[in-house]
């Protein structure tokens, strides 16, 4: 009966584990269609926040997607094909903040959204503009975390060694601050390198080989940094350890450490004091 069990609850794991892995082919798979905007004078570069009637969001939090300019004061941005309402918005976190209403859009269509100045905003499934919009890139979102005394945070970011640049010029893109004092903003995933500057470029860290996923670098004072591929502000979950000790044992404690990188779980030897179970 054990063995029936034991296979059923493992045919179990192997299904929904396929489960897991087709929604994340699908999510990859994901065909991304263009929305093109034109702003009001005034607005700064716009934002683009996008769901589906589900409820579904296209993006992982508000304002959203920052555009990119594209000509004669339109920007654009891809969202995936299931979109079907957007806002467009600008300034957020500021007294000069905008944004439209829910506007309705068909899913996977391209459209072209104009925004008026009373926010209010007419779509059009044509061309405005003659010429191409740029191809879908995929991106991904480097966090930084600077010293205070850097006014501006922008992130310079390059293909090594053929020496395509991710942006146009030098200090880079600007970075947003956020309320946890992160600076963030996307790069295009084919870059292996950046470096982070600060006050127009005068600070800089020096060249940082990356992966093209989203990453966390912490600069300090001197312009060393730290890297991770982890949230350093995520809490870890702890792991409780059962221990069996001779009698003759008193205040027996736990020391712990990753290797081989060394890293400790406490501050100083011997650890931390184990607690005794009934």
């Amino acid at each position: 009966m054990k063995k029936i069990f034991a296979a059923l609850l493992s045919v179990m794991m192997l299904l929904g584990m396929l489960a897991m892995t087709a929604f994340a082919e699908e999510n990859t798979d994901e065909t991304m269609i263009p929305v093109v905007v034109q702003v009001p004078e005034g607005w700064g570069t716009p934002n683009l926040w996008a769901w589906a009637d589900d409820g579904t969001n296209a993006f992982a939090a508000w304002p959203g997607e920052e555009m990119d300019p594209l000509a004669e004061g339109w920007y654009y941005t891809y969202v995936p094909a299931f979109v079907q309402n957007v806002i467009v918005n600008a300034n957020q976190g500021t007294d000069a903040a905008v944004q439209t209403d829910g506007i309705v859009v068909e899913a996977g269509k391209e459209v072209w959204i104009t925004v008026a100045e009373d926010l209010t905003a007419s779509v059009s499934y044509e061309a405005q503009l003659r010429g191409e919009i740029p191809a879908y890139v995929e991106k991904f979102v480097v966090h930084a975390y600077v010293p205070l005394s850097w006014k501006t945070v922008n992130l310079w970011a390059w293909s090594a060694p053929d020496g395509t640049n991710a942006f146009e010029s030098w200090p880079g893109k600007a970075m947003q601050e956020g309320d946890n004092g992160w600076f963030t903003c996307k790069a295009p995933t084919w870059v292996n390198s950046l470096i982070i500057n600060g006050n127009e470029g005068t600070v800089q860290t020096e060249d940082v080989s990356i992966e093209g996923k989203e990453l966390w670098i912490t600069v300090y004072e001197d312009l060393t940094y730290e890297l991770s591929y982890e949230d350093p502000d995520k809490a870890v979950d702890d792991v409780t350890v059962h221990a069996q000790v001779p009698a003759d044992w008193a205040d027996p404690s736990c020391w712990a450490w990753s290797a081989p990188d060394g890293t400790n779980a406490f501050a100083s030897w011997p650890g931390e004091a184990l607690t005794k179970d009934g």
